[in-house]
């Protein structure tokens, strides 16, 4: 069974995209997410924010990181998944939940609730040839 995930926030840093080692592109990178509520005085107040960990590859990765940049506001819809690996240096079990964005499954798109954008049509994979 797949969990799949849904929201908005902020990249936190800029993405940079980088290389598998059979040479497929992909961005990996964190996204804060921000709840405003009204506090007793009616003023808008920010929550602490959640920081989520946001695994691009294929033309989404290359999309973001040609479109997007620190602090840029984006949705994000993807699959929910925990990654595993052993420390390198005590050996011990690590893990990382994080959400997959991949040309199979998943959207990231901007938000345009506080910016504007231009839509510029990428060149279809097949024609880049």
């Amino acid at each position: 069974m797949s969990t799949t995930g849904t929201f908005a926030g902020n990249l936190a840093e800029a993405p940079e995209l980088l290389h598998t080692r059979e040479n497929k592109p992909f961005v990996s990178r964190r996204v804060l997410a921000n709840r405003r509520t009204q506090n007793d005085q009616g003023e808008w107040v920010n929550d602490e924010p959640t920081a989520l960990n946001v695994k691009l590859s294929g033309s989404a990765a290359t999309h973001v990181h040609d479109s997007c940049g620190s602090g840029d506001p984006i949705f994000v819809h993807g699959l929910e998944r925990t990654e595993a690996w052993a420390d390198k240096e005590t050996g011990e079990k690590r893990t990382k939940d994080v959400v997959i964005v991949d040309n199979r499954f998943g959207e990231v798109c901007l938000s345009l609730k506080y910016v504007s954008a231009r839509i510029e049509r990428a060149p279809h994979a097949a024609q880049a040839g």
